[in-house]
């Protein structure tokens, strides 16, 4: 059920984001023009500057936001996300005696990481959910990502106004962990169709048929995905994530953590994946090839 249009009463007012990225950063400028007192942990100075510009308040270290109502999650990969939660710099750590706040999961991650976060947190005062992310760097931008939350109800009540900030379509999951596994199965789905679809226009085009031509009618047909609504923006994905050798090596490794995250979980409930052991074996592989039909369906 889609929750975008949910509870309106403001009870959040400080925000902590820590790891402003390329998402981060995007989602970070949104929660402060919705009005709320942020304040940004990252590592990179450029990035802090720029926040110290807007008049935002800035810092390098995850447990000063341990005061914060809310503290959103967003960095790189597990042992990231342990450092800055439980670790001892971490904000469970610093938690002052009496507060509550809500910690957003939001790197997507696997539930038994959330678990574990979860279990670090115990006895700090903070309340866990997970709240994953979709959309990429344009609705990151404009406030439009799709957002996957599992908590809670009571909490995620609590949270939505932060959430309404960043996201259009805000969607409850179930129970805590629940979010990143629609998340994972998201990504899993979605990178399968990036690569097919690449392979799928060159095929076209060696055989003589335009890439403009054939777009609108896989769009209202069996082939649909989110790469053929929009022949110049399906272009200009695909030139953006190959833009560079060092730009598709980049793009690789997101998606090839993400490929091996959902591996990871049909593992933990013992179901085995062999089609998509192989696709994630061919995103490993860095194959030069891929990128350049990546670079063929760039504009023109």
């Amino acid at each position: 059920m889609n929750f975008s249009q949910g509870v309106q009463k403001v009870t959040i007012k400080t925000v902590a984001l820590i790891g402003a990225g390329n998402m981060g950063s995007r989602m970070a400028k949104n929660v402060h023009k919705a009005g709320f007192d942020l304040m940004v942990c990252d590592q990179s100075q450029a990035v802090l500057d720029e926040f110290a510009s807007m008049g935002v308040k800035v810092t390098k270290s995850a447990q000063d936001c341990a005061s914060a109502d809310a503290i959103i999650v967003l960095v790189a990969n597990d042992q990231q996300i342990l450092s800055v939660t439980t670790g001892p710099q971490g904000v469970g750590s610093h938690i002052p005696k009496g507060h509550s706040p809500i910690v957003c999961m939001m790197s997507t991650t696997l539930p038994t990481t959330i678990h574990q976060v979860q279990h670090g947190l115990e006895g700090t005062g903070a309340r866990l959910i997970d709240a994953p992310v979709s959309g990429g760097l344009v609705k990151a931008e404009q406030g439009t990502l799709s957002i996957m939350m599992g908590g809670d109800d009571k909490t995620l009540d609590e949270v939505m106004p932060l959430m309404q900030s960043m996201g259009e379509s805000i969607f409850r999951c179930g129970g805590l962990g629940s979010a990143e596994v629609v998340k994972v199965i998201n990504n899993m789905i979605g990178i399968t169709s990036i690569y097919i679809t690449s392979e799928a226009m060159q095929l076209a085009a060696k055989s003589g048929v335009d890439f403009d031509r054939i777009l609108p009618i896989l769009d209202v047909s069996s082939g649909r995905n989110f790469l053929t609504q929009d022949p110049s923006e399906t272009r200009h994905q695909f030139k953006s994530w190959a833009r560079t050798p060092e730009a598709f090596d980049a793009y690789v490794k997101i998606v090839s953590k993400d490929l091996h995250l959902a591996l990871s979980l049909g593992e933990s409930v013992g179901f085995d994946m062999p089609l998509l052991a192989k696709i994630s074996e061919s995103v490993d592989a860095r194959d030069e090839r891929i990128m350049k039909q990546f670079l063929s369906n760039g504009p023109k």
